[in-house]
């Protein structure tokens, strides 16, 4: 999903969405390995990427976007710590969240909101 405005190689650079430390192991939609330096990695990750390809969990698929509940309401979120989306122009991000905004409401999981994401939109 995300691979309609990142190219896999940007993802596969990176992996950033793919290591967790104790504040944010609640993000992790995969089993996470032993922590090691204060951070653990999915246990999907290797050196070329998610091993699950295109099999990987829907949340991962839709990272670094969440639905998330904010009070009696639902929004889109992004997180603000994958830094090749945040390279791209604003205008650029909240229309793929627009035109995801369906395919992400059907993944099921919402997530309490926290102030390392902004808010794309009120659903």
């Amino acid at each position: 999903m995300i691979h309609e405005i990142l190219s896999p190689q940007q993802c596969a650079d990176c992996k950033g969405c793919c290591f967790f430390d104790r504040d944010d192991a609640w993000e992790a939609p995969a089993p996470l390995l032993p922590e090691h330096n204060g951070m653990s990695a999915c246990t999907h990750l290797t050196e070329r990427g998610c091993a699950l390809g295109e099999g990987k969990p829907a949340e991962c698929a839709m990272y670094p976007f969440r639905v998330m509940r904010l009070g009696q309401y639902k929004v889109i979120a992004l997180c603000k710590y994958c830094k090749a989306v945040m390279d791209l122009p604003l205008s650029e991000i909240v229309q793929f969240a627009e035109r995801k905004q369906e395919q992400f409401l059907s993944v099921g999981v919402v997530k309490e909101y926290n102030d390392e994401y902004i808010i794309l939109k009120i659903i």
